[in-house]
């Protein structure tokens, strides 16, 4: 199979130091890519986070679909990652898929990335000799498509969870779901969380320092962050980590702006894993743990892993 990403920019910075023959219209896409001979494009929409939060929703897709089926039609792709806020415009991908125009296969790349958040987690309590038993866990985006399947895995873990979402209904739904202590709430309610994840779909940092309490752990897993670089440089006795960076197990600098040499997006990894493995299938919607898991032992298999934890691709020194 061939793949593509459809991502969009962080901001305009990344879009500034984008490679000019990249540019293409309304589109970018990088020149072909072969990855341990899996073929595919880096692409995205000429988009910032805040315009695929502000413009119309009808607008955002049609923009999101025309890029599909370039790619299926000009590049010979036939299976499309989304990317960030892509993922969140197109109803985590069910939209997309029930077009007729494209003909191939959708995959968001949230259960890979929903897998290596847990697994960042669990690397940094080790390495700072904590134990989740011990900790309060706050999850904010608890009910979105990686919150609720990190939510399914780790709140069992800790003694205490708060899950945070911006409606009551749909936090209610997922407190069936789970097991443990738990309180939701719709406030940002962290200032008592060992352990922080973030999964949102918001276009700006939601947490201030004010929201954090000493030596607080954060799991940025948001694109655009949840936690700016100022309130890092101004506490420096929180850890804040990248959520759902993997790194690469061959030395392959992928063309992604903004990302530390040698690492990837989770979510991307998942659509080249399943590019290699030739698996004709859809990943949209919620999160199946069984694929979930699959995706664990896919990333075994071609060596993919957390080598180093970093925040905003500096590595963490404890």
């Amino acid at each position: 199979m061939k793949f593509a990403t459809i991502g969009h920019f962080i901001d305009k910075s990344h879009m500034e130091n984008l490679p000019k023959h990249w540019v293409h219209k309304d589109l970018i896409f990088s020149p072909e890519l072969n990855i341990n001979g899996t073929k595919g494009h880096i692409a995205g929409l000429k988009l910032t986070a805040k315009q695929m939060m502000s413009l119309p929703q009808e607008e955002v897709r049609q923009r999101i679909l025309d890029a599909a089926i370039f790619v299926q039609d000009e590049l010979s792709v036939d299976l499309v990652q989304l990317g960030a806020l892509t993922t969140s415009v197109t109803s985590g991908g069910i939209w997309l898929a029930n077009q007729k125009e494209y003909r191939g296969f959708v995959n968001h790349g949230d259960s890979y990335t929903a897998a290596i958040t847990c697994q960042t987690v669990n690397k940094a309590l080790s390495m700072l000799e904590k134990k989740s038993s011990n900790l309060i866990l706050s999850v904010i985006g608890a009910y979105g498509i990686i919150g609720e399947a990190v939510s399914k895995i780790l709140v069992p873990q800790f003694k205490y969870s708060i899950l945070i979402g911006r409606r009551e209904n749909k936090l209610k739904e997922i407190e069936v779901k789970l097991k443990g202590n738990i309180e939701t709430t719709t406030d940002i309610k962290t200032n008592n969380a060992d352990v922080i994840v973030t999964a949102t779909s918001h276009p700006t940092a939601l947490l201030s320092s004010e929201n954090l309490k000493k030596k607080a752990i954060i799991v940025d897993v948001s694109q655009p962050p949840n936690l700016s670089y100022d309130v890092c440089q101004k506490r420096s006795d929180i850890i804040r980590i990248d959520g759902g960076y993997v790194d690469f197990p061959i030395k392959y600098n992928m063309p992604v702006p903004g990302m530390p040499s040698g690492k990837l997006y989770a979510c991307i990894v998942e659509v080249i894993m399943q590019a290699l493995e030739n698996e004709h299938k859809h990943h949209i919607g919620a999160i199946d743990l069984k694929h979930l898991k699959k995706t664990e032992r896919w990333a075994e298999k071609y060596g993919f892993t957390i080598k180093n934890l970093t925040n905003f691709g500096i590595d963490i020194k404890r």
